[in-house]
């Protein structure tokens, strides 16, 4: 599903999916069959395949040797999972997790690149820290990288968040950034103080907003006053300012694109499209919108949403009013609080304690997305975020916006999947969820640019 999306934007480019185009794919889907290796997706593009099926195709790792000894492979970007990465656990076949590193890197060896960017969650930040005497895995991987291929890699390890660089998100990130040993670039690579094992984005935006130019900061993160797709890409953006421009039809119309609320979504905007593609409103049942309307009363009275999944905990009715009372009083409200009138979720005679409990649920991960400040990391699951105005969640469409995605970019394949399937399948919401914003994947390519240009 992933790959049907890469190959519209990336082969078909400006082409509508219509028939020939589909023809197209299902003749690139179909070529490992036909001719027992996945040489035609090379040449188109495109590899539809695990990296240990691709690495055993010699045809098609022929195919792009050759392809690189024309044209040198300037980069090659991935997120292998690195929690279960050990140099002590590499031939433990029973651990998945182990699998996928080695194979980066064995792709990495192959193909020669001049850089490699590696990326993952925040969460492998404890690879810092010791781990029972023992090297966390992330820093076993940085350590491999330097000692792959011929030459090496000089490995700069970098946490980033997109908050900083222009994009109205809050997704910490962590990186690995390595150059070839043998370029010039490389020395330019350790351009700052190298007795420091980590650069961290938001040193680099505090120092660029006081006026310093600190160096790497200077190169990866965005000036400040930078007018660099129409926005100022080092002040942060409210997530709001995302959608700001479109409804629940498409784009609202009489939209002045200069003013400065709209500065990001005219940043976004394809002028061609006279209705956003991805935009579709889910539907939902008529509890759902209550309980979505709910969300949005509690945010403005400062009531904590996790209030409704204490409402849905196991107990009676009386343990389970009681549990719902000790905690709304936690937080100085009145379980008997008089509700507004002509509100989505107002019954006749109901309190607050009366609504909670009705509108019971145990997603507990359920908030709404504020109109002020940058969202909280976009996920694969949409019905996490509730939109920041209107009683739904947000399409494919707005969080691509949030994510950075111009809307030029369209997402192919169902919208989602149930969850016994979410292990085999990657509908646009899980796209849209485990991308790297492109906003900040450009600031990372522009880095490497001075880099390997330097050298």
């Amino acid at each position: 599903m992933a790959a049907e999306t890469h190959f519209k934007n990336f082969h078909l480019w400006d082409r509508e999916w219509d028939d020939d185009a589909q023809s197209e794919w299902e003749e690139l889907l179909a070529s490992p069959e036909t001719e027992g290796s996945f040489v035609l997706q090379v040449e188109k593009g495109t590899v539809v395949a695990g990296v240990w099926e691709l690495l055993a195709d010699e045809r098609a790792m022929a195919a792009l040797g050759e392809g690189a000894e024309a044209q040198p492979i300037d980069v090659i970007v991935g997120g292998p999972p690195c929690q279960g990465f050990s140099m002590a656990g590499r031939r433990n076949p029973d651990d998945r997790r182990n699998q996928l590193p080695w194979a980066f890197l064995e792709f990495v060896e192959r193909l020669d690149p001049k850089a490699v960017v590696i990326e993952n969650v925040a969460g492998i930040n404890m690879a810092f820290r010791a781990n029972g005497g023992v090297e966390a895995p992330f820093m076993q991987l940085k350590a491999a990288l330097e000692t792959t291929g011929q030459e090496g890699y000089v490995v700069q390890a970098v946490e980033v968040n997109a908050r900083h660089f222009g994009i109205p998100q809050n997704r910490p990130r962590m990186m690995l950034i390595g150059v070839r040993r043998d370029l010039e670039a490389a020395r330019v690579a350790a351009c700052h103080d190298r007795s420091l094992d980590l650069w961290r984005s938001i040193d680099g935006f505090e120092a660029l907003r006081r006026g310093e130019d600190a160096e790497l900061g200077r190169l990866l993160v965005p000036r400040l006053g930078s007018r660099r797709h129409g926005i100022a890409r080092l002040a942060e953006v409210d997530a709001f300012d995302a959608m700001r421009d479109l409804d629940d039809q498409g784009f609202k119309s009489g939209v002045d694109y200069r003013r400065k609320g709209y500065r990001y979504a005219s940043a976004m905007r394809d002028r061609r499209q006279r209705a956003p593609k991805n935009h579709n409103s889910r539907a939902h049942s008529e509890r759902v919108t209550e309980r979505f309307a709910f969300y949005h009363f509690m945010a403005d009275k400062g009531i904590p949403s996790r209030v409704l999944g204490i409402a849905s905990g196991s107990g009676g009715e009386a343990e389970v009013r009681a549990a719902v009372v000790a905690e709304l009083e936690r937080n100085g409200l009145d379980p008997e609080m008089s509700l507004p009138k002509r509100q989505t979720f107002h019954e006749k005679g109901e309190g607050l304690i009366d609504v909670v409990c009705r509108l019971a649920t145990k997603k507990h991960t359920q908030r709404v997305v504020s109109k002020e400040g940058p969202a909280p990391t976009v996920v694969t699951l949409p019905d996490d975020y509730v939109h920041p105005t209107r009683n739904r969640i947000m399409t494919v469409r707005e969080l691509a916006r949030i994510q950075s995605f111009p809307d030029w970019f369209e997402f192919r394949s169902k919208e989602t999947t149930g969850s016994h399937r979410r292990r085999e399948e990657v509908p646009q919401y899980s796209q849209v969820g485990n991308a790297v914003p492109p906003i900040m994947a450009e600031a990372i390519g522009e880095l490497l640019v001075d880099l390997l240009d330097a050298g």
